[in-house]
């Protein structure tokens, strides 16, 4: 296509003398069409070479204006109406417009768009989703294992350690205090309770200086491993688990005992028009089992952490619901998850302080509105939510740390506004919106059974929060995002099994329950 030229057009203005009116001065410029520059600027540079009075200026201007618009407006009627012709009768490269269109368009994104490769997070992150998707998956999982093992035998040594020390701090003080008036005194009693206080404090940042030393070895050698690991795989087709450098390390853990459980699985029909298919599943177990760390399972050579890995880096996450108190860095999470190097996020540590710094303000102006002026600092209320990362749990990528009040929860005249029932509708609106496909939660809102959690009270319960689930599941799935395919209620460990037969029955009542069709047929 050839370019369209611009074109010179001349403009012409007339105006009167001063000594004489029907003396006319006739004025003819050539103004560039289109005009790429300021008409004002242009009436400055004519006015100022011609000698034309200021008191035409603005009308001089008018003019211009106007004479410009006029123009270019005829410019680009006459360049389309010839584009036109062209286009009906053939003579346009369509596809080499549309070339140039695209090279100019690369062109100004590379040249304006920032220049940001691939970081050195996503580089680890592909490598390992491709790794474990190989036959590398197994001696994968058993080096973390044997990464875990190592960690909690350094725990197992520390808590031997600190438990020595305080025995003996305990004999000590019982001897002291035995003598107590009569060789002793309360001043000495009171230094060797400082003494103590601060040998079990060395012992304590010794051992948590060692156990960090520790993690980021693991973090470092297990990365570095890998990249070298996904470098021969490609490199060589035919590498296999046996001749790969990852046999450099040792054999796996003794497989542990796997604990029967109570545990029912449904599968259950939502919405009314477009019905949605999600499995459900009721089981007896404490949550945080499914936030423990990576364990062997009992059939040998099949590793718990399996499925967590295969999943780590897809649209398929896992998710379960902790209740925790107001303060993040005292939530249950901390003790089980430090169990094993985490090396794919940051460390469960690291996680809780950053969110006990990132909600000190939201927090602080909240309860000085709501509190008349008595914040609470890094408290949180009831209902509200904070979510931590990992890689090395049993069953869960994200866990979401619901804040609940124990007493509200005591209570048998819970409603669909307590805060901890909200906090479990955000809870199930944020897993659609992140790609958490599964999740899991505690049906009773309670971790443990306590003497108020009768019978009655536990159906109540149960009703109650199915029924919300229900509701909460179905306004996420209609927001966009991912499905919740799988939703597991669990119930403490020791409940009896005539309730959880109970509350397993209450189930079909609340969800529409598929089944299998049985067909009666005629005697022979």
């Amino acid at each position: 296509m050839t370019a369209v030229q611009n074109t010179a057009k001349t403009f012409k203005f007339s105006y009167p003398t001063c000594t004489n009116e029907e003396v006319l001065f006739k004025l003819e410029v050539p103004v560039e069409i289109p005009h790429g520059g300021s008409t004002r600027e242009l009436v400055q540079r004519v006015m100022k070479m011609f000698h034309i009075p200021v008191y035409l200026e603005d009308e001089l201007n008018g003019k211009l204006a106007e004479f410009v618009a006029e123009e270019t407006k005829k410019f680009h009627n006459e360049r389309d109406a010839k584009l036109l012709d062209q286009l009906k009768n053939s003579e346009l490269n369509i596809e080499g417009i549309v070339k140039n269109w695209e090279k100019l368009f690369k062109e100004n994104v590379m040249e304006f768009a920032e220049q940001k490769g691939s970081s050195d997070e996503e580089v680890f992150a592909a490598a390992y989703h491709k790794l474990v998707h190989s036959p590398a998956l197994d001696t994968i999982l058993q080096v973390e294992a044997t990464y875990a093992q190592t960690v909690m035998n350094m725990l197992k040594s520390r808590d031997d350690d600190i438990e020595k020390l305080t025995q003996k701090q305990t004999e000590e003080m019982e001897e002291k205090m035995r003598l107590l008036n009569t060789v002793t005194t309360e001043e000495e009693i009171n230094e060797l309770a400082v003494q103590h206080f601060e040998q079990q404090s060395l012992a304590a940042g010794r051992w948590d200086s060692q156990l960090d030393a520790l993690r980021h070895t693991q973090r470092a050698a297990h990365r570095a491993w890998l990249m070298t690991a996904i470098d021969d795989y490609q490199t060589d087709e035919k590498i296999t688990p046996s001749n790969s450098p990852l046999m450099s390390f040792p054999a796996a853990l003794a497989p542990a005992p796997a604990t029967p459980r109570l545990e029912e699985s449904f599968t259950i029909h939502l919405g009314s028009q477009l019905k949605q298919t999600h499995n459900i599943r009721l089981a007896a177990l404490h949550m945080m089992q499914l936030c423990s760390v990576h364990r062997p399972d009992a059939d040998g050579g099949t590793w718990a952490g399996a499925q967590p890995a295969l999943a780590l880096y897809s649209g398929e996450l896992s998710g379960s619901v902790l209740l925790v108190d107001p303060v993040p860095s005292r939530s249950p999470l901390l003790r089980s998850a430090r169990a094993a190097a985490e090396h794919h996020f940051p460390d469960v540590e690291a996680q809780l302080r950053h969110i006990t710094e990132a909600i000190k303000e939201p927090v602080e102006k909240r309860n000085a509105e709501r509190q008349a002026g008595r914040a609470r600092g890094e408290r949180l209320r009831a209902g509200d939510v904070f979510v931590s990362r990992h890689s090395n749990l049993a069953e869960a990528h994200v866990v979401f740390h619901l804040v609940a009040d124990d007493e509200s929860l005591k209570a048998g005249d819970m409603t669909s506004r307590h805060p901890a029932i909200l906090g479990l509708r955000n809870i199930l609106k944020a897993a659609c919106c992140n790609d958490v496909t599964s999740i899991a939660f505690p049906l009773l809102l309670k971790h443990e059974l306590t003497e108020e959690m009768t019978a009655a009270w536990c159906m109540r319960r149960a009703e109650l929060v199915l029924k919300c689930v229900k509701g909460f599941v179905l306004e996420a799935s209609g927001g966009g995002g991912a499905d919740l395919r799988t939703l597991c209620a669990t119930l403490p460990p020791d409940i009896r099994p005539a309730l959880f037969s109970s509350l397993a029955a209450l189930l079909p009542t609340i969800f529409r329950v598929s089944g299998p069709v049985r067909a009666k047929t005629a005697a022979q």
